[in-house]
């Protein structure tokens, strides 16, 4: 595979990522709103929430690497990429937040 194929399948990766994550905040929204859900489905859509968001910055950072290992971009563009991924983390901290909430509402 040519390094403008990579490249060009590195992007469109990023952009699906982009993609996904406004979705997650609108699951999570929806999550917070549903009052009939009993506790043991709850728990399982944090559970898949946080497994999106750990495949997410799983993604990030694998795309990252690549960018990384194989391309030579300017500094400012590796700086903006990690902002990215770690602005993923805070993210992940809302969802444990959130989940302990909820868990001392509606859990046993």
């Amino acid at each position: 595979m040519s390094t403008t194929t990579s490249t060009d399948v590195a992007l469109m990766l990023v952009q699906l990522i982009a993609i996904t994550i406004p979705s997650t905040v609108v699951l999570i929204k929806q999550l917070r709103q549903s009052d009939n859900l009993e506790w043991r489905f709850r728990r399982l859509s944090f559970g898949l929430v946080a497994s999106c968001i750990a495949l997410l910055l799983t993604a990030a950072i694998s795309v990252l690497s690549y960018f990384i290992a194989g391309l030579n971009l300017p500094n400012a563009l590796y700086a903006g990429l990690v902002l990215v991924i770690i602005g993923l983390l805070p993210l992940g901290a809302f969802i444990a937040v959130l989940y302990r909430e909820h868990r001392k509402e509606y859990g046993p």
